[in-house]
């Protein structure tokens, strides 16, 4: 009976151990931690694809309110939480006038300094887009002297 007991508790162990995912105190440790899984790109390395006219799509994460006070010229605002149901959906790009991106095309993503673009580009990638990159440092790296003002904790603005 004992070494029933025995085993049984090694198992549960085990799956108690191999079954644990991380716990953060708050979305910065989280986007740290995603960051780990992502790629970058720098605002020097956007504005020679913004000059070149390369293919890609810069989209950018924050609340429309956000947005609204000032943008990457040519981004598409889709707030995050609301992208990985619309990045897929026609009805959605053709009310942009403009095809669905495919799964290989450069996307970079941005919002106010980083910390939500990160978490949009690591889910983007856990939906299999495979060329999506995060601006490194937001909308605040690429407008430094134009900062936009934070959006009201009502708006359903939700962190950095």
């Amino acid at each position: 009976m004992r070494i029933k007991q025995f085993q049984t508790a090694i198992i549960l162990l085990f799956l108690l151990i191999t079954g644990c995912t991380a716990i953060y105190e708050n979305g910065k440790e989280l986007a740290a931690d995603a960051k780990r899984q992502i790629e970058e790109i720098t605002v020097e390395d956007l504005n020679i694809k913004l000059e070149s006219g390369e293919e890609y799509l810069l989209i950018d994460v924050r609340q429309p309110n956000e947005f609204a006070k000032g943008n990457i010229s040519g981004s598409v605002n889709i707030a995050r939480g609301e992208l990985i149901f619309k990045i897929g959906n026609e009805d959605y790009w053709m009310e942009q006038y403009m095809y669905p991106p495919t799964t290989d095309l450069e996307i970079i993503i941005y919002c106010k300094a980083g910390d939500r673009g990160i978490l949009e580009t690591l889910e983007l990638k856990k939906i299999g887009y495979t060329n999506v990159k995060n601006l490194k440092g937001g909308y605040t790296a690429f407008n430094p002297d134009g900062v936009t003002e934070t959006a009201p904790a009502s708006s359903g603005g939700c962190g950095d």
